[in-house]
């Protein structure tokens, strides 16, 4: 009885990688590789996701907000707003759009 917790961390610990891959696991570095061409290198940063679609299976269409963390108030944040278009986990498209735009990822459908 003493033996049991042992085996379950272990068998946890093997499973946990596993299940917490989301159904896009190249999305994130994707996002991120992109993000981090937009600002200088060895700059900090971060990026969140505002809404997404997905139409085609093997296509995503994500909606980020960005912004460059600084060091000192006396610079200012540089936040910026993309449209990325992702095909298989790949970089295909980015679009710079407006901080304040009222963007809708989902396609349009006419109702009858």
């Amino acid at each position: 009885m003493h033996y049991l917790p042992i085996p379950a961390i272990v068998l946890s610990l093997l499973i946990a990688p596993s299940v917490s891959e989301s159904a896009y696991p190249d999305v994130s570095l994707a996002i991120d590789q992109f993000v981090s061409q937009v600002y200088p290198k060895g700059s900090r940063y971060f990026w969140v996701i505002n809404d997404t679609t997905s139409d085609v299976a093997n296509e995503i269409i994500v909606d980020i907000n960005t912004e460059l963390q600084v060091s000192t108030e006396e610079e200012d944040a540089q936040p910026n707003r993309f449209l990325l278009l992702l095909v298989k986990g790949k970089l295909m498209g980015a679009q710079h759009i407006p901080l304040g735009a009222k963007i809708d990822c989902h396609s349009e459908e006419k109702e009858i």
